[in-house]
């Protein structure tokens, strides 16, 4: 009887001390505000702001505008949930899976083709059409986040995500960045 109680009580021992969990860097604050340095080139502007729930997982949104007049997207807004799959010492910075809805604005620019105007004659008339539209969406994205001891952040993602409804050559929407920003 001793010897399992000796057993049952070096056990629990063992189990205490080896289940002590690492320390956490956690970055002085749940909040990031983040800024895509890659969208520049391309004349978008993008603010990102994200909120860390737990470790492994954060919640946040994007909104981008596109100063391009011959863009057929005006402007992208994107809630996101992020999950961090990798545990470090660093709290959500590391590689992350992303899920994306995207409500999307901009112009559906096309032609539509009669075969005969009694004005014209035999040839065929050709209409230009644009038609503005506020659509929904929804995509996947992976990257990766890196936190300094400052607890300035470095991420780069990439994805995409389907407009729903798409009636012109736009179908799609990209997500897709170089970040940089501060964590509050």
């Amino acid at each position: 009887m001793k010897q399992i109680a000796t057993f049952i009580f070096g056990m629990a021992f063992a189990t205490t001390a080896l289940a002590q969990e690492k320390e956490k860097i956690t970055g002085d604050g749940n909040n990031e505000l983040k800024i895509n340095m890659a969208y520049f080139v391309f004349e978008i502007v993008e603010l990102n702001y994200e909120r860390i729930l737990m470790d492994e997982f954060s919640v946040g949104v994007g909104a981008s505008y596109w100063f391009d007049k011959y863009a057929d997207i005006d402007f992208v807004v994107n809630p996101f949930f992020r999950f961090y799959p990798i545990d470090t010492r660093r709290r959500a910075a590391t590689f992350f899976i992303e899920g994306n809805a995207g409500i999307i604005g901009g112009t559906d620019r096309f032609y539509t083709y009669e075969p005969y105007d009694p004005v014209t004659g035999p040839y065929p008339v050709q209409t230009y059409h644009e038609k503005s539209f506020v659509r929904g969406g929804a995509g996947v994205a992976v990257g990766a986040k890196f936190l300094s001891k400052n607890h300035f952040i470095g991420e780069a993602y990439l994805g995409i995500g389907r407009i729903f409804g798409a009636e012109g050559y736009t179908d799609t929407y990209p997500r897709a960045g170089i970040n940089f920003g501060k964590r509050f």
